[in-house]
């Protein structure tokens, strides 16, 4: 799937915006619940965040040219506070990396190693589509498991449904951004807000 520079930076925003909801869902967690082993992929609320930042982190890594063995440590990780503050940090050299890309390099190559050492070659632009994915999915993952807690999810409140005639490709939702760490008020190249 090849997405335009301004289909990538929007669908990142709204990835972006979900990364803050589902925190915000989180929050009201007790330390015992964050941490319970209930299922999933990663067993736990805590152990599906850490893997979504590691894979975030791990990635970013890539895409500047760096082939990190495994993901990072989590050591200190261990409450959602210390983990939003290096996951915004992420979030923030993403943005920062996505702003100076230009087209050409989308459609290039990005070659690394996996955690094995084995080597791949992607087109730039299917990888961040891939990760922006793998978000999608993992939120949805930790969702299912607030439920479980007996918890509400991720809200939907400040997504809307566009007019007839939406002209992005990745991307037919409008969201509200305001007030969400990083992030401008300022229209981006496809007047739609953007992060920073």
């Amino acid at each position: 799937m090849h997405l335009s520079l301004e289909d990538l930076v929007e669908l990142y925003a709204f990835n972006r915006w979900a990364n803050a909801k589902i925190c915000e869902s989180v929050e009201v967690l007790t330390e015992e619940e964050y941490a319970k082993a209930i299922g999933g992929s990663f067993g736990s609320v805590r152990g599906t965040l850490i893997h979504l930042y590691g894979a975030d982190w791990t990635w970013l890594e890539r895409f500047h040219g760096r082939s990190p063995r495994a993901m990072p440590e989590s050591d200190d990780l261990r409450d959602l506070r210390s983990l939003r503050a290096k996951w915004l940090a992420v979030e923030d050299a993403r943005d920062a990396y996505l702003e100076a890309l230009t087209a050409e390099q989308l459609a290039g190559p990005l070659s690394y190693a996996g955690f094995d050492g084995k080597e791949f070659t992607r087109v730039l632009g299917d990888a961040l589509f891939h990760v922006a994915n793998h978000g999608t999915y993992h939120r949805g993952q930790v969702a299912t498991l607030v439920r479980q807690l007996g918890r509400s999810p991720l809200s939907r409140r400040g997504m809307r449904i566009p007019q007839v005639g939406c002209s992005s490709v990745s991307l037919c939702i409008r969201y509200d951004v305001s007030g969400l760490p990083g992030v401008t008020s300022n229209p981006s190249r496809s007047g739609r807000a953007t992060s920073r």
